[in-house]
Parts: C-alpha cells; structure tokens; sequence
C-alpha cells in the first residue's frame, strides 16, 4: 500500500501547479518560430504536461511528452530544428535539450527511433514565447543545426525536452491548434507520455488527464523534386541553345 500511495503522491506533482484557475494573458500572440514546415499550434492557456530531465524531478529522472506530426505525400523534409513550447521555471538553467523523432508509437511501445540526441552550447536556444499562465513563463526550447535528417512522406512523433540543473519545473503547453501549420492542427489527441518518475511507458497523454495535443514544431525545407530540378535544367539548355544559334 505504501508504494501504491507514494505513486499517486507523485503523481499529483505532474499538473499540480497547473491546476489552479490563476488569471492569465491572452494580449501578446505568441506563433511559429521561422522555419517551420509544422507546427502543434500556439498554447490554449489550459494546462501542460510535465516535459523536462533532471531538474526538480531528481537526477536521472525524466517525463517525455510526443506530438505527432506529417509529412505530406510526395514531399520530403531536411530537418534543421525542432522545439517545444514549454512552461518552465528555469530558462537560464537549462544546460542542453534532448531531441527525437519517432515512427509507429503505440500503447506501451516506443516505436521506432527515427532520428535522435542531445545537443549543447551554440546547438539550442531557450527562447520567450508567451508571458504564460499559472506562475510559469512560457519558452520556446529549440534544438537548432541540425544536420543530415530526411524524413520522407508518413507519420511521426516528436519530443523535445530541456535538460535542467536539479531544481525546477517543466511543462509542454497544450494546444487548440491556433495558428498552426501542416498537419495536424493541434485537433488528433495522439499523443504519448513516457517517464520513469511517473511509471508511464509510452502512455496515451489522456490517461493523465490530457487528451489534447501539444505546442510543438519542426523547422527545415522542402527540396523541390526532381522532376523540377530536371525541367530548370532543360530550360537552360534551351536558353543556351537559342543565344549560341542567334
């Protein structure tokens, strides 16, 4: 019994201080940072789910919160960043962010790991987003440079945490879908909650009262495909062709 009600004790802590129907700030329009090709949609000024490493959580322990997104049919995507809107108490704390891309998340199973790490120094930024709600400011937690990730057409996951220095809360913002991009626009309920300190493994976000989607987002391009890059071309030639012959 002990266990059982130390469990529910800690649990408790994961929307505890966003629970409390304090007064917010719904004047300043918070948005997509440059870049994305999708975004979740800006905070509904509702709650947040507990998204954060090593910080009041204790050493070692962790919350992952993913969103999922898409990649349309016939386009693909260079993933330069990514990030997550994020109500967090220690934005000049944060030491580095753990970023990952999955495919096939399900009740219980992680998937598979598309793309994935930790980056550090001059490879994120911790960004004002919305002056918040609950006490909390919300940040953008931005994991940039990144290099060499493709992903084609199909269905994803993403989380994006920031990694603290002992002390302190963090909670991705849910969304209604204002001010979204691609697809989907803050409106599918499927999202995952995966933690050691709370005892979820790849839980669906509404076993924790959270049956919404998140504030998060993908930044990079579009390539244009090959066929265009093929037609540039023959216009060239053409264009030299008639400058040689004139």
């Amino acid at each position: 019994m002990k266990n059982k009600y130390n469990f529910a004790a800690r649990a408790g802590l994961l929307v505890l201080a966003l629970t409390a129907a304090f007064g917010f700030n719904t004047s300043v329009r918070a948005q997509a940072l440059p870049g994305s090709l999708w975004y979740g949609g800006d905070l509904n000024h509702i709650n947040g789910l507990a998204n954060e490493n090593n910080d009041g959580l204790g050493s070692g322990n962790f919350a992952h919160v993913f969103g999922d997104f898409i990649v349309p049919t016939g386009q693909t995507w260079n993933v330069t960043g990514v990030y997550s809107n994020d109500y967090n108490s220690y934005p000049t704390q944060v030491t580095a962010v753990e970023w990952s891309i999955r495919q096939g998340i399900t009740p219980g199973n992680g998937g598979t790991l598309i793309a994935g790490g930790t980056v550090t120094g001059n490879n994120f930024q911790v960004l004002f987003h919305n002056p918040g709600d609950f006490g909390y400011t919300e940040y953008s937690i931005n994991a940039i440079n990144l290099s060499g990730i493709s992903l084609t057409a199909g269905t994803y996951f993403l989380n994006v945490t920031p990694i603290g220095s002992g002390s302190g809360r963090s909670f991705v913002s849910d969304t209604s879908g204002t001010g979204c991009i691609g697809q989907p626009c803050g409106n599918t309920s499927n999202s995952f909650f995966d933690s050691n300190f709370f005892g979820a493994n790849y839980q669906p976000t509404s076993a924790q009262s959270q049956p919404g989607d998140f504030s998060m987002g993908v930044q990079g391009s579009i390539p244009e495909p090959a066929t265009w890059a093929l037609l540039g071309l023959g216009t060239l030639l053409v264009a030299v062709r008639r400058r040689r012959s004139a």
